[in-house]
């Protein structure tokens, strides 16, 4: 049964992880169109480059193991209102997307040195999930109403930064006011629990 791309929510890049996974290199960039696509005489059906957490981050790609399987995943798309512009935001725990939110570890002392409150969100590359899944940080801020919110991404590379904050699970949030750290919250949680996630940073400011 075939592959099938989800294009309202693929960015059709030619860095592609499917491309990686695929054990016969069915999965490929086509230089001439500008687009990815499957040769189907060279696929073998296994659907690692959709199942595969090596794969595509934002499940934009689909495995039919079945005719009815192919029909469900068919009306889905067509169904689907989202599109690329819905999922290039960032999201707590997912796979960066602004690179402007960015800071190093060393970095982090100039951030907070501010009256300002910064939201300091901790991870590392073992600890992104699903892009489709994940909380976006604006809704995250809008539910929140604080002025002059500072928003940055730390990705950790050392055992003292996570020791300094006794950060327990990436990912992590860590909440600063004034140079202090006021608390935070570990672990990551998935946009049906957004509504948890949101009460759980609200206890930090009561």
């Amino acid at each position: 049964m075939p592959v099938i791309i989800n294009f309202k929510v693929c960015d059709n890049a030619e860095v592609c992880d499917a491309i990686k996974v695929c054990p016969v290199g069915a999965f490929k960039w086509n230089e001439e169109k500008k687009t990815l696509e499957i040769d189907k005489e060279k696929c073998i059906d296994c659907g690692k480059c959709a199942t595969s957490e090596e794969s595509c981050k934002v499940g934009a790609i689909k495995f039919a193991k079945n005719t009815e399987e192919l029909e469900k995943i068919k009306k889905e798309i067509e169904e689907d209102e989202r599109t690329i512009k819905d999922l290039m935001v960032d999201r707590y725990g997912a796979q960066p997307i602004n690179m402007p939110f960015y800071c190093k570890e060393e970095e982090l002392e100039k951030v907070i040195s501010t009256k300002r409150t910064v939201f300091v969100e901790v991870f590392n590359e073992d600890s992104e999930e699903c892009l489709i899944k994940s909380v976006p940080i604006k809704e995250i801020f809008d539910n929140l109403e604080i002025p002059d919110l500072t928003y940055r991404k730390v990705e950790v590379e050392t055992d003292e930064f996570m020791k300094k904050y006794d950060i327990k699970e990436l990912p992590s949030i860590l909440i600063f006011k004034s140079e202090q750290l006021l608390g935070k919250v570990d672990g990551y949680y998935t946009n049906e629990e957004k509504e948890n996630l949101i009460q759980k940073i609200k206890t930090i400011f009561t």
